[in-house]
C-alpha cells in the first residue's frame, strides 16, 4: 500500500518529475491547455461519491488515459480515469471495478497545491 513520505522528499520527487518531463527525450506530457503536465487535482466530493456507492470499496483505482479531445492527435494529453475497487473474486485481478468510472481531473497547471511549485 502507499507510504507516508516527508513533505521535502515529495517535493524532490515533483521536481525531478517535472525536469524529466520538460527534457528532450522525456515524456513531455501536457495538459489540454498545452502546459507541462504536473499533476491533477481531484476533489473531495468526487472521493466521497467513489466511497459511498459501495459499502465494500477498499480503495481507488488510478490509471492513465489518452485525453478524449486528443485521442485522434498525437499530442501527448493525457488524462486520470478512476473508479472505486472492491477485491476481486477471480484470480487474474486483485481488485474489481464497482460503480462510476471518473475521468478528466482538472490537470495542474493550473489547478495546483504548493507542493507542486
Amino acid at each position: 500500500m502507499a507510504s507516508i513520505i516527508d513533505p521535502a522528499v515529495a517535493k524532490t520527487l515533483i521536481q525531478d518529475y517535472k525536469k524529466r518531463n520538460t527534457a528532450a527525450g522525456g515524456p513531455g506530457l501536457k495538459t489540454p491547455d498545452g502546459a507541462y503536465l504536473h499533476g491533477f487535482f481531484i476533489d473531495r466530493a468526487c472521493l466521497e461519491a467513489i466511497f459511498k456507492s459501495d459499502d465494500k470499496c477498499v480503495g481507488i483505482s488510478v490509471n492513465f488515459g489518452k485525453h478524449a479531445r486528443f485521442e485522434a492527435t498525437g499530442d501527448t494529453v493525457v488524462t486520470l480515469v478512476f473508479a472505486g475497487v472492491v477485491p476481486a473474486t477471480s484470480s487474474t485481478t486483485p481488485y474489481q471495478t464497482i460503480g462510476n468510472i471518473y475521468s478528466d481531473p482538472p490537470p495542474c497547471p493550473t489547478f495546483c497545491s504548493n507542493l507542486s511549485v
